[in-house]
């Protein structure tokens, strides 16, 4: 479960961005080359970029095999704010879709074969709707739901079997793991320092491995959530937060029975065991380039492009004021795949538009940097098999498509 995160670009609903921009600083050399240490019992693998065609010999399909979704084929199929999916050992596809607050659940030809939950505050019921879709040992199907602070349990004929009841503090499901502990993040807690420029504040949350009836198995520390842009309203001097275009802040996804977390100042990526101990540190030489104002104003310029002059300019005046970023992010998203391996999507400031080739630098399950591989362009992925891709996509119309792509991983 690799499910679809919430971005700052969605809140503002921007439509463009300007240049390309590289994660990776200029004076670090390409290669495949990595330095393994070992530091008190922690494993620490530093990797040097891997060179632009470095690409592995991993091929997609030309077009999805599988595409679910539709205007004009029933309600069912017609899906909303998809978060998240899965593929069954049958192969049918459980669908979190937050937006009607159901599990939808497709045969392996795309046909629908059921749908389980519904939006309420009853057992078996989303009051926020299903965040994610995963795999609960003993042949269920777990689904959080935030607002009801639970993660419900299904099986797999659909029957409600009972809920997990998370405390409010932790009730950002970010991955189940193979035994049934839940990863989540959640506990906002204000970091008293400004972070980056004046006007930029971070939240921090206590990441946490729960044991499968919710309760705390072992806390992974407190990573900053993503960067705000705080703006004093003269009126009454209350503070208005939005997170900023640019902002960084953490990435995670189980990886085989560790969790990894990654914070996006940095490319560095930290796995854990269950009980909360650093095992492994992954790190991608190269430091993330700066931010310009220069590409701040270029960006705004292309978001309200498309406004009345009036509108335009006063929209241009609103941002005016509006800080610097330390740093671009580092990378852009950690997934992991059924083989153990690591993706991790390189940021390029066209990637939030889908403008721009999703690249992604794969490491072994050792931490160690294998290539490159480029994703169908669009392609939210929430699944990687060995021999297939899950993801969601979107038209030009904002209709919602959850589709199945081939990977042949070739002699790689």
């Amino acid at each position: 479960m690799n499910k679809r995160s919430p971005r700052p670009w969605e809140i503002f609903l921007l439509l463009a961005l300007p240049a390309a921009c590289e994660s990776s600083g200029d004076a670090a050399p390409y290669g495949l080359g990595a330095v393994v240490e070992d530091s008190a019992g922690v494993t620490i693998v530093t990797n040097d970029p891997a060179a632009p065609d470095s690409r592995l010999p991993w091929q997609f399909g030309t077009q999805p095999y599988l595409s679910i979704g539709s205007v004009t084929s029933g309600e069912a199929y017609e899906l909303f704010r998809v978060l998240d999916a899965t593929v069954l050992a049958d192969g049918s596809i459980v669908i979190a879709n937050a937006g009607s607050g159901e599990l939808r659940v497709f045969n392996a030809d795309g046909s629908h074969s059921g749908t389980w939950g519904r939006q309420g505050e009853g057992p078996g019921e989303f009051s926020s709707g299903p965040s994610a879709v995963a795999l609960w040992p003993g042949d269920s199907i777990a689904a959080p739901d935030p607002g009801g602070r639970r993660v419900s349990l299904f099986n797999m004929n659909g029957n409600h079997g009972r809920d997990v009841s998370l405390d409010a503090t932790r009730v950002g499901v970010i991955d189940m793991l193979p035994d049934g502990k839940i990863f989540t993040s959640g506990s906002l807690i204000l970091n008293p320092e400004i972070s980056g420029s004046p006007g930029l504040v971070r939240y921090y949350v206590e990441w946490a491995v729960l044991d499968a009836n919710g309760a705390l198995h072992a806390s992974l520390g407190r990573f900053p959530m993503y960067e705000e842009w705080a703006i004093e309203v003269e009126a009454d001097g209350r503070v208005w937060e939005t997170p900023h275009p640019f902002g960084r802040g953490t990435k995670g996804a189980v990886w085989g029975n560790l969790v990894a977390i990654g914070v996006q100042d940095s490319y560095e990526i930290k796995a854990f065991a269950v009980d909360g101990s650093l095992v492994i540190i992954v790190r991608r030489k190269g430091d993330p380039r700066r931010s310009t104002q220069a590409d701040q104003d270029a960006y705004w310029a292309r978001v309200v492009a498309d406004r009345p002059p009036e509108q335009r300019a006063e929209a241009l005046r609103s941002v005016r004021d509006m800080p610097l970023v330390d740093s671009y992010p580092a990378f852009e998203e950690i997934v992991t795949d059924l083989a153990g391996y690591l993706w991790v999507r390189e940021y390029r400031m066209f990637d939030m538009f889908g403008e721009g080739d999703a690249v992604w630098t794969v490491f072994d399950p050792e931490g160690r940097i294998e290539g490159l591989v480029e994703t169908p362009v669009g392609l939210e992925i929430f699944e990687i098999g060995e021999d297939y891709v899950l993801g969601v996509v979107e038209d030009e119309l904002g209709v919602e498509y959850v589709q199945l792509w081939a990977l042949d991983r070739g002699a790689g």
